[in-house]
């Protein structure tokens, strides 16, 4: 638990240090969403045992870093298309080492967690006048879910929440992650209201209301990531975060709530005069 905590503390400072950054260059938080989504896509491919696939692996992590970056330019299109035609042309000319199945599942997961952590920067560029809030929030959200889940399922867990496919995983752990999720949202609303943006209004129903269907879509995204690790039967996507696993051991339920948020921000707004 220290080396979890520890981790957490320094991973936290790293974000602070992005969100500062971010004030004076905006592209901060791109090029750590395009890092993020590159190493997620790398670790996916090492569990699946592509990685050394080349072929398919590298064009796959170059997209994951490119996607991110030149989204907003217009060129969204392209570079998804330059992908896939890439990955076809590879699947025909290496179809002796590359078995269609491998070709699915590299394809298939780096779309997945590129498009859905690029809702991230798509969040940012939508509300420009509060870019650091919807940057925090998007990983804040899911984050406390986890961390409220995790406390409260060591102390007051009884009753095992999916035991065949996340032993560790409780209700009770589930409710605690859900209470203390709408609570530290709301609180974290009040902060930047109060001392990072001036005049502004926090709608804190329309907060409290996302961080619980939020809350909720982190635990799919956690569990769907987790049927994935027991398909290829390892512990943790990586080891680059002590205490933690890998980057996709973190961010697995960023991938299903960073989608949700964006969409509902057009229908529930949070901050605004």
């Amino acid at each position: 638990m220290v080396k979890r905590i520890l981790s957490g503390v320094v991973g936290i400072s790293f974000i602070v240090s992005v969100i500062i950054l971010s004030g004076n260059f905006p592209v901060i938080i791109d090029v750590f969403v395009a890092a993020v989504c590159a190493i997620a896509v790398g670790e996916f491919a090492n569990a699946a045992k592509i990685l050394k696939n080349w072929q398919i692996s590298f064009p796959s992590m170059a997209f994951a870093v490119i996607y991110p970056i030149l989204m907003n330019y217009n060129a969204w299109l392209i570079v998804g298309y330059a992908y896939t035609a890439v990955m076809l042309s590879m699947m025909i000319f290496f179809h002796e080492k590359i078995s269609f199945k491998e070709f699915a599942y590299i394809y298939s997961m780096t779309i997945v967690i590129t498009l859905s952590l690029s809702t991230i920067i798509q969040m940012k560029d939508m509300d420009s006048a509060h870019p650091a809030f919807y940057f925090v929030l998007t990983l804040g959200l899911p984050w406390l879910a986890d961390a409220g889940a995790y406390f409260a399922g060591v102390f007051l867990g009884k009753h095992k929440l999916c035991p065949t496919i996340s032993p560790k995983k409780t209700i009770e752990g589930a409710v605690g992650g859900t209470v203390v999720c709408i609570l530290a949202t709301c609180g974290i609303g009040w902060i930047f209201a109060e001392f990072v943006y001036q005049n502004i209004h926090v709608n804190y129903i329309n907060l409290a209301v996302l961080s619980l269907i939020g809350s909720l879509l982190s635990i799919l995204g956690d569990l769907s990531f987790s049927v994935i690790k027991r398909t290829f039967e390892i512990k943790d996507y990586g080891n680059l975060i002590p205490g933690h696993g890998g980057v996709l051991d973190r961010f697995d339920s960023v991938v299903v709530v960073s989608p949700f948020l964006y969409i509902m921000m057009a229908y529930m707004p949070i901050m605004g005069v």
